[in-house]
C-alpha cells in the first residue's frame, strides 16, 4: 500500500507562528508505550499510512507507568522557536527536530532541572500558537536530549534566563500529537 498523493497548501485565514507558552516532559523510561505515526513500510499492511496525515501524527495517547505522568515547564512568552532540519544523503535521510524556550530567573529549581536534564532521555509536547496543534520531541527508539546555558547580564534591566533547547531525529518532522497530555498519574 502506498500514500495517496494529494494537494498541499493553500492559504490560510490567519497565519501566525509561536509557540504556547507550556512544555511538557518526561522521562522516555516513565513509558509503557510511546505511540508513533504510521510507517511508510511494514510487512503488516495496518501499520502503513494511507495518507499524508498519517505519516505525521500520533492519534493514540501514550501510556505511563504507574505513578508517571508529564510535567510542565512555562516559558517567556513569545520566546520558543521549533526548527525542522534534514539530515543525511539521499536514501538515507531523517529530520533534526530542535526546541529551544527561554525559562525565566534563576532559582534553586531551574539550575537544578538545567543539571538533571543534561543526561535524560526525554518524551516532550509542546503546543503551536496558531494552530493550536501539540507536536512531539522524542520516540521509543530515539529520544530528544537536552542541553541548557543559563545567561546573566550585568545591567540590572538585563537578561536572567535559561535558554533550554530539546533535539530528536526523526523520519519526519516533529509529529502532531492527538492524544490527552497526562498531568497526573495514575495509581
Amino acid at each position: 500500500m502506498a500514500v495517496d498523493l494529494t494537494d498541499i497548501g493553500g492559504e490560510s485565514c490567519e497565519p501566525v507562528s509561536g509557540l504556547s507558552g507550556t512544555v511538557y516532559y518526561a522521562e522516555q523510561s516513565d513509558f509503557v508505550t510511546i505511540n508513533e505515526p504510521k510507517k511508510m513500510c511494514d510487512p503488516v499492511p495496518a501499520n502503513v499510512a494511507a495518507t499524508y496525515k498519517e505519516l505525521s501524527t500520533i492519534e493514540t495517547a501514550h501510556t505511563f507507568k504507574t505513578g508517571k505522568c508529564f510535567h510542565k515547564i512555562e516559558s517567556v512568552t513569545e520566546t520558543g522557536t521549533i526548527k525542522v532540519t534534514p539530515l543525511g544523503e539521499i536514501g538515507r535521510k531523517l529530520y533534526q527536530n530542535e526546541l529551544a524556550i527561554t525559562v525565566a530567573g534563576s532559582s534553586a529549581d531551574l539550575l537544578g532541572f538545567m543539571r538533571w536534564i543534561k543526561n535524560k532521555k526525554l518524551v516532550i509536547l509542546f503546543e503551536e500558537f496558531g494552530t493550536g496543534n501539540v507536536r512531539q520531541l522524542g520516540m521509543s527508539r530515539l529520544p530528544a536530549l537536552a542541553s541548557a546555558e543559563h545567561n546573566i547580564e550585568a545591567a540590572v534591566e538585563g537578561n536572567n534566563s535559561a535558554v533550554i533547547t530539546f533535539t530528536d531525529k526523526n523520519f519526519g518532522p516533529a509529529p502532531i500529537y492527538e492524544g490527552a497530555i497526562q498531568l497526573v498519574p495514575e495509581v
